[in-house]
């Protein structure tokens, strides 16, 4: 009986340990990465890839509606939302959006199950980031009109 006790305050005492470096794991990996951030601004400075000239209508209060097509080429519009930013270095929930990418808010989900091109813990789909911003392949997001009428 006592042999057992003992066993299971060891038991007991690992799951404690466990616990805290499980713990102390996710914390890690929800804290943005140093090196990440630097190897992200390396490459950035090695590539000298400016940003592409954003639509001409955009400006600081952008409004500009958008179409993101599917990122795996089907040509196919996934959602539709809002321009934000073509810098490379601006952030997409504390990730740089990178070269060739656009920063854009989704406002509608036109295939709610289509995957995001980077996808997060928090957001797979297209569905699940309604209202946030995400990045996107600049080939792939099309400026609408905005001379006719909402239906």
């Amino acid at each position: 009986m006592k042999e057992e006790m003992v066993e299971m305050k060891t038991m007991k005492d690992e799951m404690i340990e466990m616990k805290a470096l499980m713990l102390s794991y996710l914390k890690k990996q929800t804290e943005p990465s140093e090196e990440l951030s630097n190897a992200t601004a390396s490459v950035l400075k090695r590539l000298n890839i400016p940003p592409m000239p954003s639509p001409s209508s955009i400006n600081n209060n952008s409004q500009t509606k958008c179409k993101l097509l599917d990122w795996y080429g089907s040509g196919e519009i996934v959602a539709e939302g809002r321009w934000s930013s073509n810098d490379p270095t601006a952030m997409v929930h504390h990730i740089p959006i990178g070269p060739h990418a656009i920063r854009v808010w989704i406002d509608v989900a036109k295939k709610p199950n289509a995957y995001l091109w980077r996808p997060t813990s928090e957001m797979t789909c297209i569905e699940e980031a309604l209202g946030s911003t995400v990045a996107w392949p600049s080939d792939k997001v099309n400026e609408m009109e905005s001379s006719s009428p909402e239906d």
